[in-house]
């Protein structure tokens, strides 16, 4: 009987106490799910950078004309939205297509008209732009007329398919500066 119990003692303790090895995986788990949780919250959100929205008279870009009701066009005749603050306050950020798979991206002050060469990067031309991969991709850039934050959405090209990535930006000092690196995303449908 005695045996019996110094047996049933030492399988009780065993599974009480954790092995150093043990608490390194609790410890390491842990770490990692509070560390992807973090990441998940610390997103940058739209509210997070504000900008006041300008309502004085509107300036628009010597590139665009408006040809009737809600038909705007830019200066090689390709259709765009009409001229409105739909960034960082006081800019209209337009995308142009110059062709399947072409895209580019321009910047105005409205407040002004003056042109704003900072959305270059974001282009996609022939050849269109590469990832470190060296898969293809095209941009999309979201934008509210109220945040300075503009989010990068890129449509990559791999050999299984589509994959979705995206990056934040903010308008910092008349430069457009990264506030996230890149990661993956779920693709709209």
């Amino acid at each position: 009987m005695k045996d019996e119990l110094k047996s049933r003692r030492r399988v009780n303790s065993a599974v009480v106490r954790l092995t150093p090895s043990m608490k390194a995986t609790i410890l390491a788990v842990a770490f990692f799910w509070l560390t992807s949780s973090v990441a998940a919250q610390s997103w940058p959100r739209f509210e997070d950078y504000p900008a006041r929205t300008y309502t004085g008279p509107i300036h628009r870009p010597k590139w665009i004309r408006h040809v009737t009701g809600a038909e705007w066009r830019d200066d090689i005749d390709k259709l765009v939205i009409p001229p409105e603050v739909n960034f960082a306050g006081q800019y209209f950020v337009c995308v142009h297509s110059c062709g399947t798979s072409c895209r580019y991206y321009t910047m105005t002050d409205l407040s002004s008209g003056r042109e704003l060469d900072l959305l270059k990067n974001f282009a996609a031309g022939e050849p269109p732009p590469k990832t470190r991969e060296g898969y293809p991709y095209i941009t999309d850039l979201e934008t509210r007329a109220n945040s300075k934050l503009v989010v990068a959405h890129y449509l990559v090209q791999t050999r299984s398919g589509e994959e979705c990535r995206e990056r934040a930006f903010i308008l910092k000092n008349g430069k457009v500066t990264p506030v996230t690196g890149t990661r993956r995303t779920a693709c709209p449908n």
